[in-house]
């Protein structure tokens, strides 16, 4: 907590980014709902369109402006909390938000190719936990775990959504310029460290469901009282729409900065003095295209040797060697 905390310009910036969308989205709202009550009287088909369109609009907004607008400010914190757990400080006389924004455009150059990175990140990270992480290990359910590891795997796959951060994350302490290489060897690196990131990927999960229907219920309950004065269709409508987004856009502003960096710092703990293991190189490679085109990425970026491919040829001629002895 004390390290999300020295990020307040940070936290101050996501709200405020996140309030101006709600407002955005209140405003839609009232104009397409309005529009709607307008027309329902005469051409009842285009009201509802103009209902679909009040409803919908906001989410869509926010999933295009999560992918160029959001991604910019994540990255930035993202880049800011790197720094801050690994060298303690920011360098002086620059701002945090000015130096993760500069970190952000320095290492990905465009916001597009650090959304492609991240949903790669992502890909991967998934595809390591289907593939590799026994959950029937963790259930300690005789022969019963059957379905219960299933119930749990559904769980554990929507917990992941912190973990593709916290690669970038180690993507960016490396300072290289070349981050599909950093990120494959963070990839490799959580595959080999995986437990306790992925356990406090599950509690960042489980919190956050509670986070999100504590945030539905104290919004929720003023949204009821003014529904009980004013029980026009559309306006129950629009109050159930606008709660929704409200408490979307509360997680979004003050659990997942918080989700974020507790993921972050469990990841670096978990990897400290670990080697990049190239068999597990090699493993990722064999089970996931995403990580095949990730190494294919780093090597059309740097067209020099990847350690990781030297130390993999190192270990097959050392193989070959004992074998033909």
């Amino acid at each position: 907590m004390g390290l999300l905390l020295r990020t307040t310009p940070f936290l101050v910036f996501n709200a405020a980014v996140y309030g101006a969308f709600f407002l955005a989205a209140v405003a839609w709202l009232g104009v397409f709902g309005g529009l709607a009550v307008l027309f329902a009287p005469r051409i009842e088909l285009l009201s509802l369109i103009f209902m679909v369109i009040a409803v919908a609009g906001p989410f869509g907004v926010l999933t295009f402006g999560r992918r160029y607008i959001l991604y910019l400010v994540k990255g930035g914190h993202i880049a800011v909390i790197t720094k801050l757990l690994v060298d303690g400080e920011i360098p002086e006389g620059r701002g945090q938000i000015a130096y993760g924004r500069d970190e952000v455009q320095k290492r990905f150059r465009d916001v597009s190719i650090l959304f492609v990175l991240d949903r790669m990140i992502d890909r991967v990270v998934r595809r390591f936990t289907n593939r590799f992480v026994r959950l029937v290990d963790w259930l300690p359910l005789g022969q019963g775990a059957g379905k219960a590891a299933r119930w749990v795997a559904a769980i554990v796959n929507r917990s992941l959504s912190y973990v593709d951060q916290a690669i970038l994350s180690y993507a960016i302490s490396l300072d290289d310029d070349n981050v599909w290489r950093s990120s494959r060897h963070g990839l490799i690196l959580y595959a080999q460290a995986y437990k306790p990131v992925l356990m406090t990927a599950l509690k960042v999960w489980l919190l956050g469901r509670a986070f999100f229907i504590v945030s539905l219920v104290v919004i929720g309950v003023p949204g009821v009282l003014f529904l009980l004065v004013f029980d026009a269709i559309w306006l129950q409508i629009a109050v159930l729409a606008a709660t929704l987004i409200l408490a979307s856009l509360l997680v979004r502003a003050v659990y997942e900065p918080f989700a974020t960096t507790w993921t972050i710092v469990t990841y670096h703990r978990a990897i400290q003095g670990v080697e990049v293991d190239p068999v597990w190189d090699e493993r990722l490679q064999s089970v996931s295209g995403e990580f095949k085109k990730l190494v294919g990425r780093a090597r059309e970026f740097d067209p020099r040797r990847d350690p990781v491919d030297e130390a993999g040829a190192a270990a097959g001629g050392g193989m070959a060697g004992g074998q033909s002895r």
